[in-house]
């Protein structure tokens, strides 16, 4: 005869029964076993009875994805709000002219930064101006503060340089633009930083050693007004017109002539 011996143990959230059928003969000890123990796991809820279905366990979560230097600053500008152009600019240029990289610091102008923004008509240009804001080493915001005014701060840029024009805490300046967004994105690992700013770089005027003054605007003349050296509406200017003049100004001179030897010598 067979039977089916379990045993319990366990605490009382999760109860464990082990199970073993041995053959029972008539006269003999119940020693020949008929199949392996089986154990098996049941959990219990509170309250609940013996032999609930078992749960289903959940897998862990896996690790979150890892994020390049250059997503880690792209997150960090968005974020900010008000660095919509320079993001699309980096993104239309990064991969074949990156911009961000470790060991530098960048200063991003904000949307609409004086005097014009960026220059989208020329990708020469645009990278000229990213670079002119992209300083050669890491600066966070405290290394800033411990410049003088008249500092400069070398860009990637050979021969070219970023002035401290003010160090005011707020107020910040560099090449007269202010510091309105510190430590936006700060990767001590990487040293790398990335503050934002509030107008372009004033390079030319900070550098005209390198790359000249800054063009002086052509004079507007006033509504109605001729600029110098310019004729006036409606005048002519050719070579015929040139000649008349001539020939009527020695006509003057013979005449004024005539007239100055008749009273110093009379008839």
């Amino acid at each position: 005869m067979a039977y089916t011996y379990c045993t319990q143990r366990g605490p009382t959230q999760l109860t464990i029964l082990t199970c073993m059928t041995v053959l029972h003969m008539v006269g003999v000890s119940p020693v020949l076993a008929l199949e392996q123990p089986r154990t098996l796991f049941v959990v219990n809820a509170p309250g609940s009875k013996a032999g609930a279905p078992v749960a289903t366990p959940v897998a862990a979560p896996g690790p979150a994805p890892v994020l390049s230097l250059h997503d880690m600053v792209l997150n960090a500008l968005r974020s900010a709000g008000t660095f919509g152009e320079v993001v699309g600019v980096i993104e239309n240029l990064d991969d074949t002219y990156p911009i961000i990289r470790p060991n530098i610091t960048f200063f991003a102008p904000e949307d609409n930064a004086e005097p014009n923004g960026f220059p989208f008509n020329s990708t020469p240009t645009l990278m000229a101006l990213l670079n002119y804001h992209t300083a050669s080493g890491n600066y966070p915001m405290q290394s800033l503060l411990n410049l003088k005014v008249g500092d400069r701060i070398p860009t990637v840029v050979s021969e070219i340089s970023i002035v401290v024009s003010n160090v005011a805490n707020p107020g910040y300046q560099l090449d007269n633009a202010m510091v309105t967004k510190p430590n936006l994105y700060s990767n001590t690992n990487l040293s790398m930083s990335v503050h934002g700013v509030n107008a372009i770089f004033n390079t030319r005027f900070y550098n005209t050693a390198v790359l000249g003054p800054v063009p002086a605007p052509a004079p507007v003349a006033p509504s109605g007004a001729t600029a110098p050296g310019a004729a006036s509406p409606g005048t002519k200017t050719d070579s015929n017109d040139a000649a008349h003049c001539s020939s009527q100004d020695s006509f003057s001179l013979v005449l004024v002539g005539a007239i100055a030897l008749l009273f110093l010598c009379p008839l």
